[in-house]
């Protein structure tokens, strides 16, 4: 029998113009292993209902589905020169602020998952030092059915790694500067997707018809530090607002996250108890829009 390895599986996808109307992928990524679930978890919600009835039998023997839709989480590393699609299908809104459609295969290489109407509901951005780069993107998807295999075309050369990185932070409100003591960076980008199961409940069929974003881009993460000086801590304790930026760069090729306001809700330090451990702090923060609401708290470039 065929062996079914890792190796010969893909994760590919593509905008869509329209609503839909699948499009074959025309960015290819890597996934990467992470924490102690698989890189890729999407799979259909067939959501069965068993029917109880008073029908002179003993067990269970009716049911139907209330609606199908997909769901899971892909991890892929930050590949430079293949970012472009990523970080549109992650941000971009039309005028209505409702996000982009993508179309998705996804080769298992016994079964391919082939997804029309997909969303990203989160995408979490990882840095962390002596590491690759990593986005895990939440993503749900109106309809899944069974692909073709497809003839991916990946990405050479390595992923950008955090020493790619260039940390920008702003302290006691005196504009951007060089932070060279934080070890661990993460952005959680939410476009606020609607639950599927309350678009079946709203228009009842064969599965959910839309995948509303119920609202602009919310961001939020935290960040590791050396506590080697009291700049950030000043910040939080007084309530300072901050701002942050990271460059990646590689080459030609640059990925820029811009948060131009952070709010520390949580960055206070304590001692480790011990005299062979450094002192670090962890800093908690919400990012937000301009007062005057046409800024979103990130930019993805």
């Amino acid at each position: 029998m065929p062996a079914a390895l890792a190796k010969e599986g893909a994760f590919g996808f593509g905008l869509q113009t329209e609503k839909g109307t699948f499009v074959s992928p025309t960015t290819w990524l890597p996934l990467i292993e992470g924490g102690t679930t698989a890189a890729d978890t999407v799979s259909k919600r067939l959501n069965y209902q068993i029917v109880n009835m008073a029908d002179q039998r003993d067990y269970q023997t009716s049911y139907y589905s209330a609606g199908e839709w997909a769901e899971g989480r892909v991890r892929v590393p930050l590949m430079p020169g293949s970012l472009t699609e990523l970080l549109t299908w992650i941000q971009t809104r039309d005028g209505d602020n409702q996000g982009k459609w993508a179309s998705v295969l996804i080769d298992c290489v016994n079964a391919v998952k082939k997804l029309t109407d997909s969303k990203v509901g989160q995408a979490t951005f990882e840095f962390v030092k002596g590491q690759p780069v990593v986005c895990t993107l939440d993503v749900v998807a109106l309809d899944q059915e069974t692909g073709t295999t497809p003839s991916p075309t990946m990405p050479v050369g390595p992923p950008y790694v955090y020493r790619e990185a260039e940390v920008q932070l702003e302290t006691g409100g005196s504009g951007l500067s060089a932070e060279v003591n934080c070890e661990r960076l993460q952005i959680v980008v939410d476009n606020v997707l609607e639950d599927p199961e309350e678009g079946l409940r709203l228009e009842p069929g064969p599965g959910p018809t839309e995948l509303y974003n119920l609202s602009g881009i919310r961001c939020s993460g935290y960040f590791d530090r050396d506590f080697v000086d009291s700049a950030v801590y000043d910040d939080f304790v007084s309530g300072t607002e901050a701002a942050l930026t990271l460059t990646l760069t590689r080459g030609v090729n640059v990925a820029t996250f811009t948060l131009p306001r952070l709010l520390y809700t949580q960055g206070d330090v304590h001692l480790p108890g011990r005299n062979d451990a450094r002192i670090t702090q962890r800093v908690e923060f919400v990012a937000l829009g301009s007062e005057d609401g046409l800024t979103p708290p990130i930019t993805l470039a």
